[in-house]
C-alpha cells in the first residue's frame, strides 16, 4: 500500500515546530520516514483500511474559532480549536493547591525535560501515528493532581476542528494522579470538513488513585481520527474508561493499559454506532503485570449501511499476575446486509491461578422484540430505534460518573434522531 508514497504525505505536513523539544521532534519525524504507515500485513492493522488517510495530503492546521460548544455541569472546560488551546472559550476555576491544569504547550515551554519524558517517539510502522504526533504536536492538556487531592469538578476537554481543505492537528494529553488522588476527565471531539485529528495520551494512575476517563468521538463525516492511549495503573489504583464512537470517516483508537500494581482495576469499555461508509476500529491491549488485578472490558454497538467496525482486544496476564480476574466481551448488531464487523477478542495467559473469560457475538436486530413493540402499536422505525438505543445504552450504563453517563446517552439519542431525519 505504501511503497514510497509516504514521503509526499510527510512533506505536506511541513517541518516540525522549532521549540525546546525540537531535537525530539526531528527524531520522531525521522523514525516515521524510516518506517512509513502500517499495512494489512501488520497484525494489529489487518482489519483497518488506511488508504483514504494515506492518500490524502494534509497541510498543517491553522488557528480558528469555534461556534457553540458542549458544556457539562460542574466542570472546568478546556477548548482546543484545530489543535490549539483557546483561552477565550475555556474556563478553569480555582484549583486545589498543587494541581496543574492547562495547556501542554505552555507546560512544555516551562518544563521541557519533563515534557520530553512523556513523548513516545514511535518506531516501526505499528507506531507510525505516535511518531507523527511527537513530531508535529501543537498543544494538548496537562492535568497533574498531587497526592491525596480529589478534584470536585470534572475536567471537560473540548476539541473542535474545521477545515475547508485537508488539514491535520496533533495533540498530546498528560494526566497524572498521585497516590490516593481522584479526578474525572471527559473528552469530546467534533468538527466540520475533511480534517485529521491525531491524539496521543499518557495516563498515570497512582497507588489508590481513581480516574474516570471518558471520550465522545463525534468527528465530522469526512474527518479522520487516530488516537493512542497509554495508561499505567498503580497498586490499588482504579481506572474507569469509556469510548463512545459515533463520527468520522475513519476512526481508530489504540489502547495499552498496564496494571502495574497489585489489586489494580482497569475498566475500559465502549459503544459504537456506525452508518454510511464509516470505518471505526478499537485495538486494545490490557496487560496484568501484578497479582490480584481486575479488568472489565465490554464493547457493544450497531453497524448499519456499508459501515465497517473492528474490535481487536487482548488481555495479557503475565506469570507474576496470579489471581487475575479479567472479563472481555464484544457484542454487535448488524443493521444491513452490507455492514461488516471484524471481532477478535484474545486472552494470553502465563499465570496458572486466574479467572479469565472472553467472548464475541455478531447478530441481527431481535425480530421477536421488534414484533412485540410493533404489536403494541409502535411504528417500525420507532421500534427499531428503541431497540438500538437500549442495546447501546446497556454499555453506556457502565460509566461510573452520572453526569457523563447522561451526556453520552444524549449523544446517542442525537445520532439516532439524525438517522431518522
Amino acid at each position: 500500500m505504501m511503497s514510497d508514497g509516504f514521503q509526499p504525505f510527510l512533506d505536506a505536513l511541513g517541518t516540525p515546530p522549532i521549540d525546546a523539544l525540537g531535537a525530539l521532534r526531528l527524531q520522531a519525524r525521522e523514525r516515521f520516514a524510516g518506517s512509513g504507515f502500517p499495512t494489512r500485513r501488520n497484525e494489529a492493522w489487518k482489519f483497518t483500511e488506511l488508504r483514504p488517510l494515506v492518500e490524502t495530503r494534509f497541510a498543517p492546521s491553522v488557528a480558528g474559532e469555534a461556534g457553540e460548544l458542549p458544556t457539562l455541569a460542574q466542570s472546568d472546560r478546556l477548548v482546543f480549536v484545530n489543535g490549539r488551546f483557546s483561552a477565550a472559550q475555556s474556563h478553569i476555576g480555582d484549583l486545589p493547591e498543587g494541581v496543574v491544569l492547562g495547556s501542554f504547550a505552555d507546560w512544555a515551554r516551562r518544563n521541557p525535560e519533563a515534557a520530553g519524558s512523556v513523548f513516545d517517539l514511535g518506531g516501526g510502522a505499528d507506531r507510525a501515528f505516535l511518531s507523527l504526533n511527537a513530531a508535529f504536536v501543537s498543544d494538548g492538556v496537562v492535568l497533574i493532581v498531587p497526592e491525596g487531592v480529589q478534584l470536585e469538578r470534572r475536567v471537560h476537554i473540548v476539541h473542535w476542528s474545521q477545515a475547508e481543505a485537508a488539514a491535520s492537528s496533533h495533540v498530546k494529553h498528560v494526566i497524572r494522579l498521585g497516590r490516593a488522588a481522584a479526578a474525572t476527565v471527559i473528552e469530546s471531539f467534533g468538527g466540520t470538513g475533511g480534517y485529521w485529528s491525531n491524539v496521543s495520551e499518557t495516563v498515570e494512575v497512582g497507588d489508590l488513585a481513581r480516574l474516570g476517563h471518558y471520550k465522545l468521538q463525534n468527528e465530522g463525516a469526512e474527518a479522520f481520527h487516530t488516537a493512542h492511549l497509554a495508561a499505567n495503573i498503580g497498586k490499588g489504583g482504579h481506572y474507569d474508561g469509556f469510548l463512545l464512537n459515533l463520527g468520522g470517516r475513519l476512526a481508530r483508537q489504540d489502547v495499552h493499559a498496564v496494571l502495574a500494581g497489585s489489586h489494580a482495576f482497569c475498566g475500559y469499555s465502549g459503544a459504537y454506532l456506525l452508518g454510511g461508509r464509516q470505518e471505526a476500529a478499537v485495538n486494545s491491549l490490557i496487560q496484568h503485570s501484578a497479582p490480584n488485578g481486575q479488568t472489565r472490558e465490554v464493547f457493544k454497538g450497531c453497524v448499519a449501511d456499508r459501515a465497517h467496525g473492528v474490535f481487536q482486544g487482548k488481555i495479557l496476564v503475565d506469570q507474576v499476575a496470579q489471581k487475575t480476574d479479567a472479563f472481555q466481551l464484544n457484542k454487535t448488531m448488524l443493521l444491513s446486509d452490507r455492514a461488516v464487523m471484524d471481532s477478535k477478542p484474545e486472552l494470553e495467559i502465563y499465570a496458572d491461578d486466574v479467572k479469565c473469560s472472553h467472548g464475541a457475538t455478531v447478530g441481527d436486530l431481535d425480530e421477536t422484540a421488534l414484533f412485540y413493540l410493533r404489536s403494541r402499536g409502535i411504528e417500525p422505525e420507532a421500534a427499531r430505534r428503541m431497540l438500538i438505543e437500549a442495546f447501546v445504552v446497556d454499555a453506556i450504563e457502565l460509566v461510573e460518573d452520572e453526569i457523563t453517563r447522561a451526556y453520552l446517552i444524549e449523544a446517542t439519542a442525537h445520532w439516532l434522531q439524525a438517522r431518522k431525519d
